[in-house]
Formats: C-alpha cells, sequence, structure tokens
C-alpha cells in the first residue's frame, strides 16, 4: 500500500532523478574517476628509496639467518598485534594501546623484511596518510612549545601510521569478521559499564551538565572514556559496524548478537546526552540507511517527525538548546572558535604545534572574555592550528580520498557483505565527521587511533570480496 501510494511515488522518482542527475554530473565524474595506478606510484623517488632500503636490510636479515631464526615465530604475527591494540582501545591505558601498535609496527616490519615476495599493501590514499603523518612531525619541530609539542605529536604521528598496520594485518575475510565481532563485543562491554555508572551516579563523578539550564538532568555517562562525548564518539564509529552485523550475518543467533549490540551502544549513547553526537548518529543513520536502499528515505522522515513526541523531554531540551548562547557549553564553544580563529590569522601558514601546552601558550592572547581552553573543540580548526595550511588541506585530501575509494566501491561492488561494509564505514566516518565540528575528536588518543582503524577498515573493505575465505 506504502509503494502504490502517491507520497512514496514522489519521493522514490525524486530521490532516483536527483540520483541520476548526480551520477551524470561533471562533478560527479570527477569525484568518481580512477586515481592514479600502483604504476605511476612506483615510478616515484621515495618508492625507490624505500626499495633500496628494503632490499640492504633484507640482505642483511638473510645474511645473518634472521628469516630462518623468526619463521612462524609469534614476532611475524601482525594481525595478532594489531588486533591487541583495536581491541583494547577503548578500555585499556593509552600506554597500553602505544605498546601494542609499536608491536604491531615491529612485527610488520619484521613480516616485510623477512620475505623477498612481501610487500606493503597498495591503495590511493596511502600517501595521504603518509603526507599527513609527516606534516604532523614537521610540526612538531616548528612549535612555538617543541618540549611540550614532542609527546602529543609524536603519538599521532603513531597512530596515524597504524594505518598501514591495519591494512596490511587483515589479509582473509574470517579475520575481518572476527575484529568486528571483538570490537563489538567490546562495545557491549563499554555500554554496560555505562549503564552501570547511570544507576550508581553517587558513586562517579558529575560534571559535564549545566544544572540551571538542565534541571532534569543530573549525569552523563562516560564509562571508560573519561568524558561523555568521547563516549559518543567512540559510539558513532562502533555503531553502524553493529548494524552491519545484522545485514550480513549468516546465522540467526549471530544477527541477534548484532542488534543487542547495536540495541545496548544506542541507549548508552543517548544517555552521554552529547548533541554533537545526537546531531553525528542521525547523519549516519541517514547514510547508511539511504546507500543501503532508498526506500528508506520515507521511514526516515516519519521517524524525524514522531521524534518529538516520543523522546523524553531531557534529550528533546537537549536538543532545543543547541545554538543556544544561554547555554554555558554553546557559548563557551562559540567564544573558543572566535579566539582559535582570531589567532589562526597570525598563525596559519605553519601553526603553533601540536598538544596543550603550545595551545595554552598562544591562544590566551587572543582568546574572548578571558576564556581558557585546552584546544579549539573543532578537529578541523584544530588540526589547522596544529600544522597550518598544509596540514588542513591534506587532512581534507585524507578524507575526500577515503569517500572516493569507497564510494567507487559502492557502486562497482556486487557482492552484497561487501557493499554492506563499505556503506557501514562510509556512515561512521560521516557521524563522527559532524561531531568533529562541534569539538575536538582526537583529543583523547584512544579515539584518535580507533579513528585512524576505522580509514583502515574501510578502506580494506573496499576489497572484501577479493579476501582469502579463511
Amino acid at each position: 500500500m506504502i509503494e502504490n501510494s502517491i507520497i512514496y511515488s514522489f519521493l522514490s522518482k525524486t530521490g532516483a532523478g536527483l540520483l541520476n542527475l548526480i551520477q551524470n554530473s561533471a562533478a560527479a565524474g570527477f569525484f568518481l574517476s580512477p586515481n592514479e595506478n600502483i604504476a605511476e606510484t612506483r615510478s616515484s623517488v621515495f618508492f625507490k628509496i624505500y626499495r633500496l632500503i628494503r632490499l640492504i636490510l633484507w640482505r642483511i636479515f638473510r645474511a645473518l639467518k634472521i628469516n630462518r631464526i623468526l619463521e612462524g615465530s609469534i614476532f611475524k604475527m601482525v594481525f595478532l598485534w594489531a588486533t591487541f591494540a583495536v581491541v583494547l582501545a577503548p578500555v585499556a591505558p593509552t600506554m597500553v594501546i602505544i605498546l601494542f601498535a609499536m608491536a604491531g609496527f615491529g612485527s610488520l616490519v619484521l613480516h616485510i623484511l623477512c620475505s623477498a615476495k612481501a610487500e606493503f599493501k597498495y591503495y590511493p590514499i596511502n600517501k595521504y596518510i603518509y603526507a599527513f603523518a609527516g606534516i604532523y612531525l614537521v610540526s612538531v619541530f616548528t612549535s612555538v612549545d617543541i618540549k611540550g609539542s614532542l609527546y602529543g605529536g609524536m603519538l599521532t604521528v603513531l597512530f596515524i601510521m597504524f594505518y598501514v598496520v591495519v591494512v596490511n594485518a587483515v589479509k582473509k575475510k574470517i579475520q575481518f569478521k572476527a575484529l568486528i565481532f571483538m570490537m563489538v563485543s567490546v562495545g557491549i562491554l563499554v555500554s554496560f559499564y555505562g549503564f552501570y555508572q547511570y544507576m550508581n551516579q553517587s558513586k562517579f563523578g558529575g560534571v559535564w551538565v549545566d544544572t540551571e539550564m538542565f534541571e532534569s538532568l543530573s549525569f552523563r555517562v562516560y564509562s571508560t572514556l573519561g568524558n561523555p562525548n568521547v563516549l559518543g564518539e567512540y559510539f558513532l564509529l562502533l555503531i553502524p559496524t553493529a548494524a552491519a552485523g545484522i545485514f550480513v550475518s549468516k546465522s540467526n543467533p549471530l544477527r541477534l548478537f548484532y542488534f543487542f549490540a547495536s540495541a545496548v551502544m544506542m541507549i548508552c549513547l543517548i544517555l552521554t546526552y552529547s548533541r554533537g553526537c545526537y546531531i553525528g548518529i542521525i547523519v549516519s543513520a541517514g547514510v547508511f540507511l539511504v546507500l543501503l536502499d532508498r526506500r528508506f528515505i520515507l521511514l526516515g522522515l516519519a521517524g524525524l517527525m514522531i521524534m518529538p513526541f516520543v523522546l523524553p523531554e531531557s534529550i528533546i531540551n537537549r536538543f532545543m538548546s543547541i545554538g543556544n548562547m544561554e547555554d554555558s557549553s554553546t557559548s563557551y564553544r562559540f567564544y573558543i572558535y572566535m579566539g582559535t580563529i582570531n589567532m589562526l590569522k597570525d598563525y596559519w601558514l605553519s601553526g603553533i604545534g601540536p598538544g596543550q601546552s603550545a595551545f595554552n601558550k598562544v591562544y590566551p592572547y587572543y582568546g574572548y572574555n578571558g576564556i581558557s581552553a585546552p584546544h579549539s573543540h573543532n578537529t578541523f580548526l584544530q588540526v589547522m592550528c596544529d600544522t597550518g595550511i598544509a596540514g588542513i588541506i591534506v587532512f581534507v585530501a585524507v578524507i575526500y580520498q577515503f569517500y572516493k575509494q569507497l564510494f567507487r566501491s559502492y557502486l562497482a561492488v556486487k557482492d552484497k557483505t561487501a557493499k554492506i561494509l563499505v556503506i557501514s564505514f562510509m556512515s561512521s566516518i560521516s557521524g563522527f565527521l559532524v561531531q568533529s565540528l562541534f569539538d575536538y575528536t582526537f583529543y583523547n588518543y584512544r579515539v584518535m587511533i580507533f579513528f585512524w582503524i576505522y580509514i583502515a577498515l574501510g578502506v580494506v573493505a573496499t576489497g572484501y570480496a577479493s579476501l582469502k575465505e579463511d
């Protein structure tokens, strides 16, 4: 009955017409055009230098018989060490994640140097990732406070480059599925701890709440991430992955598991009362459902219309306060944005360097109303603060190349599982980037590495159909 209705027919034909118009436009043609091939990359000076260094080290390894000594060794199991870092990111201390990330790098290097045939996987986005990491490395030594920028800057470089470990670690479909299953399982545990906090509020510190503006809101859960906004950012990445599991799983128990995981993580995200994350998850769901089937457009519109009538008053009040300058959080961010933009007028070329120390050394001279801040509360502004104009340009190029590669795969791939996985990673990153407009989403290092893990898994998903079965 719905499919035969005039409204549905109008929406369906309008959507199809717009999609056809966009796909046939010059901009879409440029966006969907193939990137440079691997032959062009291998002809570059940088690749030739890499090949020379690799050849020298491989010959040293062979001469010392290190390749034989390490044959079958746990130290060469890249997937194992990468899995530890990926799965433990939301629950383990940052130092533990650093150790596993470094172990992943070490195992990848050993794997490459112990075999004459082993090569790093090539993807068009790779060079932009390398360039972004390189810019952050340079920014450490051009910082207004080199000593203060050293730890944060080098850690940022490490976590950006962990992308390389992940894309080279996942070689089989069973590895990809296992990684998602473990990540989602940990997400359930993180959610349960958040529920425990909510039910035992007196045992935990309750900050991040404007009690004058929101009298009915007394507590926002933060679980293992230490901040409700950070927890919401973690769920923005993970929830679409769990939702994809519902569609791609082969057994009903596994579908039920992913449905349960999606539900509990969504409830926990709601309990963060993070307005940016609320908007982010709506955008993420929209991207997921529309790319999955444009008929979901009608369902989405219906959902938005009934939302004000079914959501609790506390959540409605949070939505309605967006843009309200009487809210301390909104006015606080607005003045920080103004101060940051004012600062960038003088530091747009090279930035001030990464880290809170560098920001606090310069920002007070440009801040409004005497407001102090550890960062700019906007990821794009903060990247430019850290690295200057070159950094923000390359970061945008990374995002552009990510969407380009995944959307081309979405249009070309025939395998249902691969298509849904690609959709889920596009929706995860979309929701996360929306929240990045309202907060510095890389402030928490564990969320930062999780973002680059998702960039890597999204890229791997574009070749999911060609991965080995087991």
